[in-house]
């Protein structure tokens, strides 16, 4: 009997520090700005690093599910920084690197359900090394094979009304660790190339790894970018955070519904 106590015990203590359940709701007054990367189904283990990278493309309708019966309204970021007042259960879906299965996989899903979804591409993402990981600070050889939007997938996609298509940097590089001059052509020509390619205007971006400093912020702000995000945990609160430092949830492929629920109503990663 005390070995079936101690392992509830044991088990309860591992559930609660996985899940922090037991953290306040934060409230729904705050937008919640969801951060992915690929919708598509994992690799098998032992040949993947990043399939916390990877929602499975039937979590992801789950989790849009949820959010619609819920009541949640969906706004692309520049929408969302653009409003007087932000309605109760804002929600924005944001998509970072660049992938083809935003197109293949999430874009019908976001077209079923309604959703709108802005899109972080990095612009040189055809380049056989442009992801790093930035564990190991070298090129990472899962994430350069994936396949990545083509531009007539992103223009498609911007035809729907539904895709806000935003910068991601031109090489997916580590903001803090460059020179000034280099730092502002990361950030000034990837704006101008997206607005160039697809007769768009730019206004988001987001920093590569989440990694800034004060000087990547006054240089997006500086080139007319209306926001900018980051991979900073929590809720975005306008008392709390300015426009080119807004938070986001991250959510992950190695967690369910549960954990997006209380995500959802923690307003935060954990």
């Amino acid at each position: 009997m005390i070995y079936v106590l101690i392992f509830l015990l044991l088990l309860g203590v591992f559930f609660s520090l996985r899940f922090s359940w037991w953290r306040r709701n934060i409230s729904y007054s705050f937008p919640r700005v969801l951060m992915y990367h690929m919708i598509n189904e994992h690799l098998p283990k032992n040949k993947s690093k990043f399939n916390r990278l990877r929602v499975k493309p039937n979590e992801f309708e789950k989790q849009l599910l949820w959010l619609k019966k819920n009541g949640f309204t969906s706004f692309t970021l520049s929408e969302l920084v653009n409003l007087e007042t932000i309605p109760e259960k804002s929600v924005v879906l944001t998509f970072d690197d660049g992938y083809e299965d935003n197109y293949t996989e999430a874009f019908p899903l976001l077209k079923k359900y309604n959703f709108k979804a802005t899109i972080y591409i990095v612009l040189n993402r055809f380049n056989e090394n442009w992801a790093t990981d930035k564990d190991l600070d070298k090129a990472s050889l899962e994430l350069n094979s994936e396949k990545m939007l083509s531009n007539e997938q992103v223009k498609i996609m911007l035809e729907s009304g539904l895709i806000e298509i935003s910068s991601h940097t031109l090489d997916h590089v580590n903001l803090p660790k460059l020179p000034k001059e280099e730092k502002f052509k990361q950030i000034k020509e990837s704006k101008e190339k997206i607005e160039h390619i697809f007769s768009i205007k730019c206004n988001s971006f987001a920093y590569p790894f989440g990694f800034f400093d004060k000087d990547s912020v006054k240089i997006v702000e500086e080139v007319a970018y209306s926001n900018a995000t980051t991979t900073v945990n929590g809720v975005f609160d306008k008392s709390k955070y300015s426009n080119f430092e807004i938070p986001r949830i991250m959510i992950s492929g190695r967690q369910g519904l549960f954990s997006f629920i209380l995500k959802m109503k923690k307003g935060r990663n954990r």
